[in-house]
């Protein structure tokens, strides 16, 4: 009866608790509801690259699944890619988020491939003293093209920049002259000319000034509210950030370089390793880069150089050091193939898990390093050469004092320390040294152990 109380009261008790979380739950769902949507706030600074147009699809992403009022793109860029600068345009073209630009802090540009980003956005702002325009193509080196592809780049651009001036209701012919005649223009002028909206001094001044807005996007249209919406800052993330650092020109030229003078050094002493690892790593880098390479590409060949020195191990002495080295290039293809933390450049969009990757090299470093060098690795040294002292065998060639001689069912290079021995006499083993045996004149025992 006692036990029948305390299940009873055991039941209601989780009941009521059951439903005081219910009720918590709904409660914290309905705060969760009830708030202003927020305004997630990204930045796009320094050269534009593939690493900056996965970052700004993550961003507008985060906000689209958010349900932000807006997504702001603070903008300070000198230009950078055309193909990456076309891929951003697209994104904010197609969003279903509204898209504000703000060329800011002050001092800040937008120049060249920052002008299409800019003009992109359904609303675009310029802090005081900023500029925006100098949008003409030019080569990889930052020099003018040349001939009928100087036209071709030039037309592609001109018809980009202008679709985009008149389906945001900018002016197309200065769109027009940023790229044709590389004009550029100051805030005030900016505003003036119809290039960009407004004006604000940072983005709580630019949240305000916008609030009330009504925008067309993909998904209908949109009345801002954004004045008194909480701010998210979305920057990059350590893993962007770092890959943004890779891809700079510059670093691609000197990754490149490193690997050319590891290879060269480790074909220059071979089994020193260490150079060559970090050349190979260097180099499949550099081409990731240069863009030769895409993520797919460059992360698949890290993985399988991985493997390679895995292998290596077993057959190769190397004290670790491949096994190091296999470890490093695992980790840097992995994060490539599948960044954690979101995806952010070309290539597999997938996201893996940092515990997967942690997990996944752990084993694997476990695997390759320890399990099977343990079972394929040869007996050691010591267990051998307890089988081998006084063992008499047959010299096959004269040992003068090195030869070859017949032992314990094998041939060995040998070392005699008791004269020299004619092929065909009797040796006996003094001693193991690494790989060959010290050996002596086997008196009396001629014939004997001879194959």
């Amino acid at each position: 009866m006692v036990g029948m109380t305390r299940l009873h009261l055991a039941v209601r008790g989780a009941a009521a608790l059951s439903l005081a979380l219910g009720t918590f739950g709904l409660a914290g769902s309905a705060l969760a509801t009830d708030g202003p949507a927020p305004v997630v706030v990204g930045y796009i600074k320094d050269e534009i690259n593939p690493i900056t147009a996965r970052y700004v699809d993550r961003v507008i992403g985060d906000g689209e699944a958010d349900n932000a009022a807006a997504v702001v793109f603070v903008i300070d860029t000198p230009g950078g890619l055309i193909t990456s600068t076309y891929q951003i345009t697209a994104r904010f073209l197609a969003s279903r988020v509204p898209i504000v630009t703000f060329v800011a802090p002050t001092g800040a540009r937008a120049a060249s491939a920052g002008t299409f980003i800019t003009m992109a956005g359904h609303v675009a702002a310029m802090a005081p003293s900023t500029s925006i325009g100098a949008a003409h193509p030019v080569d990889s080196s930052g020099g003018d093209i040349q001939g009928d592809l100087r036209l071709k780049a030039e037309n592609d651009a001109v018809d980009h920049i202008v679709n985009i001036a008149k389906a945001r209701g900018r002016n197309q012919q200065w769109a027009e002259d940023a790229v044709r005649k590389s004009v550029s223009a100051r805030a005030d002028d900016a505003v003036a000319m119809k290039i960009v909206d407004l004006q604000a001094t940072d983005v709580a001044d630019l949240l305000a000034k916008i609030d009330g807005r009504t925008i067309s996007t993909t998904a209908g249209d949109v009345r801002l509210a954004t004045n008194s919406a909480p701010i998210i800052q979305d920057g990059q993330n350590p893993i962007e950030t770092l890959l943004h650092f890779v891809v700079d020109p510059q670093i691609a030229v000197l990754l490149f370089t490193l690997g050319t003078y590891g290879l060269i050094f480790e074909l220059s002493n071979p089994g020193l390793i260490f150079p060559g690892i970090v050349g190979v790593i260097a180099i499949i880098l550099a081409l990731f880069s240069f863009g030769t390479l895409d993520a797919n590409g460059a992360g698949v060949a890290l993985m399988v150089f991985a493997v390679l020195l895995f292998v290596a191990e077993i057959k190769v002495p190397a004290h670790g050091l491949l096994t190091a080295g296999g470890i490093a290039s695992l980790v840097i293809g992995l994060i490539i193939l599948f960044p954690p933390f979101r995806p952010t450049f070309p290539g597999v969009r997938q996201s893996v898990d940092p515990l997967i990757v942690a997990f996944v090299v752990g084993l694997t470093a476990i695997f390759f390093g320890v399990a099977l060098r343990t079972a394929l690795r040869p007996l050691p040294v010591a267990s051998g050469a307890s089988l081998l002292l006084g063992a008499v065998g047959v010299a096959k060639t004269d040992i003068a004092p090195r030869g070859i001689a017949h032992v314990a069912g094998e041939d060995w290079t040998v070392l005699s320390e008791g004269g020299d021995i004619p092929k065909g006499g009797a040796v006996r083993v003094k001693r193991v040294d690494s790989v060959r045996l010290i050996v002596e004149p086997a008196r009396g025992a001629e014939g004997k152990g001879a194959a």
